[in-house]
């Protein structure tokens, strides 16, 4: 049996400004556990019960001198874009930085939101994920790393498309890649279970969600009978991007915007033919059945929740393909 601490539990939890984090402290506060978030956004921070915000020039001094220390930090912070600097700058620097002063204020435990993409890493983001879990791994904390596949928001990018009645767009086939995505909510339950554990397993876990794995093609098909519209796919080469990679190569030796701009599209290029599941080294391919699975909620019971409501269709803005 697994020895639980709810009562004792307290997290530090970074980017809570993100998707992820925002529902993360969310749960946090509904299993009662107290919760410190380090925040320097302009943006007017809604105040949650039982949640602490500490400005991030101050979190130091704050946690060297709070006399009830968090038991765990959780790190979800992420590059907003992937840009090389950018990528770098937060997704090793900054989870290093706070890495050493955990060690400093006596904080033991430290999980990761990492991605299953960096099981193939080749953008720059992904080697700066990779980085950082190594140096996690290798340091005297104790750590949980988290891979999950895909999230119900990054799949949503294409619902005013449809609603509108034109073409979703695909890649290849539409069926080059397949995931297992998984929802905020299930993501974060499933985080929360290493937070009030009293043994740390200190290892990786992918984790999906539940149910066959989907396809763009899948989703498109979706779309169109929960929207109610003549099915329109548009079929795009992904070779486009690299085309335009190539293209740029000599402008990048003069620009660090356009180097940007190239691993922009490298990125795309890699969501638009690797899918997110576990690789079997073994087959030397994507296994569906043996990527681990977490939850129940479904993509087809979000799109449902997204098409009803204004207000959370509003937040996907950011999610749009083109």
């Amino acid at each position: 049996m697994i020895k639980t601490d709810l009562a004792n539990s307290k997290v530090l939890l970074l980017g809570y400004t993100g998707y992820i984090g925002a529902t993360l402290a969310k749960v946090l506060v509904e299993k009662n556990i107290e919760v410190v978030c380090p925040i320097r956004s302009k943006k007017p921070i809604k105040k949650l019960e039982n949640i602490v915000f500490v400005d991030m020039s101050q979190i130091e001094s704050f946690l060297e001198t709070s006399k009830k220390k968090p038991t765990t930090v959780i790190s979800c912070i992420a590059s907003r874009k992937g840009g090389i600097f950018d990528a770098w700058n937060v997704e090793y620097t900054l989870n290093k930085f706070f890495l050493n002063l955990c060690k400093r204020v006596g904080i033991k435990r430290f999980i990761l939101l990492s991605a299953i993409c960096v099981q193939k890493p080749t953008l720059e983001f992904q080697k700066a994920k990779l980085a950082f879990e190594d140096l996690l791994k290798n340091s005297t904390l104790d750590f949980e790393i988290i891979r999950p596949t895909a999230f119900f928001k990054s799949l949503s990018g294409q619902i005013d498309r449809v609603k509108k009645g034109k073409s979703f767009l695909v890649f290849g086939n539409g069926e080059l890649t397949t995931c297992k995505p998984i929802s905020a909510r299930d993501l974060s339950e499933f985080i929360i279970q290493f937070v009030i554990r009293t043994k740390t397993e200190n290892k990786i876990h992918i984790i999906g969600g539940p149910g066959p794995p989907i396809s763009p093609k899948n989703q498109a098909e979706l779309l169109f009978e929960l929207c109610k519209k003549e099915k329109k796919i548009a079929y795009i080469s992904p070779k486009l991007f690299l085309i335009i990679v190539h293209v740029l190569l000599p402008l990048s030796i003069f620009s660090k915007k356009i180097q940007d701009i190239r691993e922009f599209l490298k990125i795309a290029h890699y969501y638009a033919t690797e899918s997110m599941l576990l690789w079997d080294d073994r087959s030397h391919s994507y296994s569906a059945n043996k990527t681990p699975e977490y939850g129940k909620d479904t993509l087809k019971e979000y799109y449902k929740k997204i098409l009803k409501s204004d207000l959370i269709y509003k937040e996907l803005k950011d999610q749009k393909l083109f």
